[in-house]
């Protein structure tokens, strides 16, 4: 057999026994899913949620016609006593709603009445309900100002000088995967952490041990050695990828996402085509660890190093919720960006052009072996044995 064939088998035996190394492939692939999974369930449950919106009220009696629209729209009135500050500050309730007790000797004089909505801005839980609220009450008052207009004879469509007419080009698919654009931050990250614990182990791990030395006694070219490492780091780290890939779309598949407006739909050859893409990716990711592995002494320094590797999948997503950006072909061949917009684009229904596939494998495979290479020079150095 070949050398890099036989330090590849020996390897991917050594990383089926280490439960260190099975535990970084498996258990991430198998947790994404079913948080995805979980995460679409409570959207859903809480968008399809039929339950009234209840608001606490100071002053109720003094606008009876008020309250009447709002019950209309199935909204609960609670009566308020106490201090609404106190209350809203101590999380004894969301909002409260306070009515002056002038609000009817203002609205005959036709005057603005100021309600005062008392909430807290810092709790992101009470956000939607703060937001219903002002959605109700922006509502009556275009209705209370429309009827002002009429009573004095002028039509409320002089106020509408344009009206916008939305018409949106994008699929409910697209819209779908523009939502859950951390879907592909998570199959991406698994080509991180997957392969992780091998590739540390192979290299870092075997320092700290002191059995690298002996294996690089052995009559074999150094470039040998890591290559066989580095294909066996990087089988773990694309079968934890396509593992995530799979059940993250069975998981859209189970979720009723057409009860939110959203729709996915994806063939197998799609999802050949994206793992196709993908594969390389994982010979990046594992080359960039045994790298940087290459460089520490123990195997708790080397995850120190490899943590701040594993932000780089997050970037993408973050720089594309922030800075959008037209998607063009060049920008397939950007490691981990180019795998992030394809992914995102082929969740979304669009489609994909051949030469994205080919890009966004190509220059990952050409930069993984570049690395591979570096690596294999580095250990070429008699100070790689020194701790």
């Amino acid at each position: 057999m070949h050398a890099i064939a036989v330090v590849l088998a020996k390897e991917f035996k050594d990383g089926r026994r280490d439960r260190r190394a099975l535990m970084s492939a498996f258990l991430f692939p198998l947790l994404a899913p079913v948080l995805v999974y979980f995460l679409l369930t409570t959207i859903i449950e809480l968008r399809g949620s039929d339950e009234a919106t209840t608001i606490p009220v100071v002053g109720a009696e003094h606008a009876p016609g008020l309250v009447q629209w709002l019950q209309e729209r199935h909204v609960v009135i609670e009566e308020f006593s106490g201090d609404p500050q106190q209350a809203v500050r101590d999380q004894d309730v969301e909002l409260v709603l306070i009515i002056p007790e002038d609000y009817q000797h203002r609205l005959k004089d036709f005057e603005s009445v100021p309600l005062a909505l008392v909430q807290d801005g810092s709790r992101t839980d009470a956000r939607q309900s703060v937001s219903t609220v002002r959605d109700l009450l922006r509502s009556f008052n275009n209705e209370i100002a429309s009827l002002r207009l009429v009573a004095r004879g002028v039509s409320p469509q002089l106020m509408q000088v344009i009206a916008v007419q939305d018409q949106d080009v994008a699929s409910r698919q697209e819209r779908t995967a523009t939502a859950l654009n951390f879907i592909p931050l998570y199959i991406i990250l698994a080509a991180f952490v997957s392969g992780m614990g091998l590739a540390v182990d192979t290299t870092a791990g075997e320092r700290e041990r002191k059995s690298l030395e002996p294996l690089l006694l052995n009559p074999v070219h150094r470039h040998h050695i890591v290559l066989g490492k580095w294909l066996a780091a990087s089988i773990f780290s694309a079968f934890g990828m396509l593992l995530t890939l799979l059940l993250c779309i069975l998981a859209m598949l189970q979720v009723p996402l057409d009860e939110i407006g959203m729709d996915f739909s994806i063939t197998w050859q799609q999802v050949l085509l994206m793992f196709l893409g993908m594969a390389p990716l994982a010979l990046l990711a594992s080359s960039l660890q045994m790298l940087l592995g290459m460089f520490a002494k123990s195997f708790k320094d080397a995850q120190s190093y490899i943590g701040l590797l594993n932000f780089l999948p997050v970037l993408p997503m973050f720089y594309t919720m922030f800075n959008p950006v037209a998607t063009q072909d060049w920008m397939f061949a950007l490691p981990i960006f180019g795998q992030h917009i394809l992914l995102v684009s082929v969740l979304g229904g669009k489609t994909v052009p051949v030469i994205a596939y080919f890009l966004s494998a190509s220059t990952s495979l050409l930069i993984s072996i570049a690395v591979a290479l570096a690596t294999a020079k580095f250990m070429e150095r008699e100070s790689i044995l020194a701790n």
